[in-house]
């Protein structure tokens, strides 16, 4: 852990020597930050990447396929996914790399990473489960791969939506979801939210140039 911590604050004393106008206490901050953070960084795996994937109480049982693989993909050891907003045309909205514990998240301005804490995504929260009413509409080949597609209601907090889901049946991870949210429970700018998802690790790199997004340090 202690190897990990002197890497982590070598690479935050290589960021504060590229922004000499950040004030010195905040990286002495962004240092004591670490020490929260680098169990995360020293941690390889998340241990739900092991296939610890059994169903919630109270998830919907129409939705156990799309369940399992929200699960298997969401708390995989590493992945990434890029959200694009897709009302009249398609535009990058974010991209999410997640490895171990910890989660890089870029806006579309390019800029910066942001190193956060990742946590668990479960299938069903304090408001009920997360997926709805699902529907098999097919299974389709689609590059060697066995594609299921569902559609279904999407809710997570105050948000809701009505969700397509393109799964691999193979290997039960996600490809890719459209969601089209109801007019007044939206987060984003655009009612058509599309989720691309990247799960070979072999593509999923940790990014260079980032910065700990942390309440204490503004």
């Amino acid at each position: 852990m202690l190897i990990a911590f002197f890497s982590a604050t070598a690479i935050v004393a290589f960021q504060y020597s590229r922004y000499p106008s950040l004030p010195f206490h905040r990286f002495v901050v962004v240092c004591l930050a670490l020490l929260v953070v680098t169990p995360a960084l020293a941690v390889a795996e998340d241990r739900r990447s092991f296939g610890i994937n059994e169903p919630l109480p109270g998830e919907d049982p129409t939705c156990n396929e799309a369940n399992r693989a929200f699960e298997n993909t969401y708390n995989s050891g590493r992945y990434s996914s890029r959200i694009y907003l897709a009302d009249s045309h398609v535009s990058l909205f974010s991209e999410r790399r997640y490895n171990g514990r910890t989660l890089y998240e870029r806006k579309e301005d390019g800029g910066l990473w942001s190193l956060l804490s990742r946590g668990v995504t479960k299938t069903v929260t304090d408001v009920g489960p997360v997926l709805t009413d699902c529907n098999l509409i097919s299974y389709e080949k689609y590059r060697n791969t066995n594609v299921g597609t569902f559609s279904g209601r999407w809710h997570r907090g105050p948000y809701h939506a009505s969700i397509m889901i393109w799964l691999s049946a193979t290997d039960r991870l996600l490809l890719k979801t459209e969601r089209i949210f109801d007019p007044d429970k939206n987060p984003f700018s655009a009612r058509t939210v599309m989720d691309i998802y990247e799960t070979n690790r072999d593509n999923v790199a940790v990014p260079n140039g980032f910065f700990i997004d942390n309440p204490w340090i503004r």
